[in-house]
């Protein structure tokens, strides 16, 4: 591993040089940022869609956020549904963006029809659900508890939806699934089913990708002994199912974590970190590496060394950029804060954790993963409470270059003790050949000492050159552009 360190005095004589620019957009009327459970995010021609994913109440909850090319946000809405009754229940599966549109999946679970039927509605540019949902599909079931599950994945195109549906699951047998692929149209063009041979047990899907070619990648977690493992189970419309477990080969090493994605070829790509296997271990975990496995190969999981070992290692993007494929993640830990409530107050008591972001680390692979270019840290350190959006990284690709978007602390790059704490906007520009660029700091453009807006760069979505991250403070929000 690699680190690279600036003194004051250069950082401040070649900030001025480097190419990353910033545009603040205008803020939505009112919105308070909640703390999500997930978030994805949709880049099209015209607009940049963020989707904020919590649970509430048994309630899964969508916030849409757009935003058109020059920041303005014109939509900031929560989707929310009819849940229904106990024998009666819906909720929503998934929101996507298909070919500039808005899109939610919502499946209804009717125990005296003994049916899981999923629907699709699209949404107008103010948030509203169309009330004339498309029917695609329903499965039979008998108990509630096992009703199945839908999942839906948007293609890479954009402009196609992949839908599967695991059947209700019987004890002994193959796992069941049907799957529908959609146009933009919402008119199903292809459907079928399929099992996986050798397959005796209940798959718990974890993820769930698909590819342009027809590719259907269903990611489940698998244990062996004390630790987990990814499993990948590939159906090819018009094709069969095959099973792959995505395990380290040297048996002294196991994944530690790791994050999935497509390969511009359509390939999935899972990337992440890896640790030694031991009875007991005190303290943080370990990395001692990486790994990379993209499914097109057929020599299984790569592993790479680091120079020393990374704590808390935790993978959080894989970005891709000419001929390589960018490892994005970061020092982390989330520690659970035990509570002594009980009985009907536990039932409404808010989970709370200390955590902790530390350097982000980014590792180079060529862009079918068979060797690694380098290991990078970026030095930066921050603890929080219950809330930490606002210390996580947003990356993607600016002027050819992997830009990684983060807060870093005002008294790293400026001389001024009564704001030393404040947190500062930093952009850093890594080649393909990985130099690292001296970091881009915005403490005037984005007026941080004065301003009450906070970047919230777990928030972001990628155009090729501008990355758009959301800032907020606690009424409203607006787009930052790093371009």
């Amino acid at each position: 591993m690699k680190y690279f360190l600036f003194s004051l005095a250069l950082l401040r004589g070649l900030c001025a040089f480097a190419q990353v620019q910033v545009v603040q957009g205008n803020n939505s009327s009112q919105f308070k940022l909640s703390k999500p459970v997930g978030f994805t995010s949709f880049t099209t021609a015209n607009a940049n869609y963020f989707v904020l994913k919590r649970t509430e109440h048994f309630e899964n909850i969508n916030t849409l956020i757009v935003a058109d090319k020059s920041g303005s946000i014109i939509t900031d809405k929560e989707i929310r549904i009819n849940m229904g009754s106990f024998n009666n229940q819906s909720g929503v599966k998934n929101l996507l963006v298909i070919n500039s549109t808005p899109v939610v999946f919502v499946e209804n679970r009717d125990k005296s029809a003994g049916k899981n039927t999923l629907t699709a509605s699209t949404i107008d540019d103010n948030g509203n659900i169309n009330t004339a949902a498309v029917t695609i599909a329903s499965m039979d079931f008998e108990k509630m508890s096992n009703a199945g599950d839908w999942y839906a994945a948007l293609t890479p195109d954009q402009k196609h939806i992949a839908l599967i549906g695991k059947s209700p699951y019987e004890k002994g047998t193959a796992t069941q699934f049907s799957y529908f692929m959609m146009d933009d149209k919402l008119q199903v063009t292809g459907k079928g089913a399929f099992t996986f041979a050798g397959n005796d047990h209940n798959i718990h899907v974890a993820n769930f990708l698909a590819s342009d070619k027809g590719d259907l990648y269903i990611i489940a977690d698998d244990f062996d002994n004390s630790y987990k493992y990814p499993t990948l189970y590939k159906y090819t419309v018009g094709g069969t199912g095959i099973i792959i477990p995505v395990m380290i080969a040297d048996q002294k090493l196991k994944n530690l974590s790791y994050i999935a994605g497509l390969s511009p070829q359509g390939d999935l790509v899972l990337a992440g970190y890896m640790q030694k296997k031991s009875a007991f271990s005190a303290g943080d975990p370990a990395a001692v590496g990486t790994w990379i496995f993209n499914s097109s190969k057929t020599d299984g999981v790569k592993t790479f060394n680091f120079d020393k070992g990374i704590t808390n290692a935790t993978a959080r993007n894989l970005v891709y950029n000419s001929d390589v494929c960018f490892l994005v993640g970061e020092q982390y830990k989330a520690d659970k804060v035990e509570t002594t409530a009980s009985g009907p107050a536990a039932a409404n008591f808010e989970e709370i954790y200390n955590y902790t972001h530390g350097d982000i680390i980014v590792t180079g692979f060529t862009a079918d993963g068979s060797s690694k270019k380098f290991d990078l840290s970026v030095g930066r350190e921050w603890t929080a409470k219950n809330f930490d959006q606002d210390l996580t990284v947003a990356s993607g690709t600016i002027n050819n270059k992997l830009a990684v978007v983060f807060n870093d602390q005002y008294g790293k790059y400026i001389d001024d003790p009564y704001h030393k704490n404040l947190k500062l906007p930093v952009a850093v520009l890594i080649s393909n050949a990985g130099v690292m660029d001296p970091p881009v700091i915005f403490a005037n453009e984005l007026d941080v000492k004065v301003s009450s807006y906070t970047l919230y760069p777990q928030f972001f979505s990628n155009d090729p050159g501008h990355l758009m991250v959301l800032s907020g403070n606690s009424q409203s929000i607006k787009t930052v552009t790093f371009q």
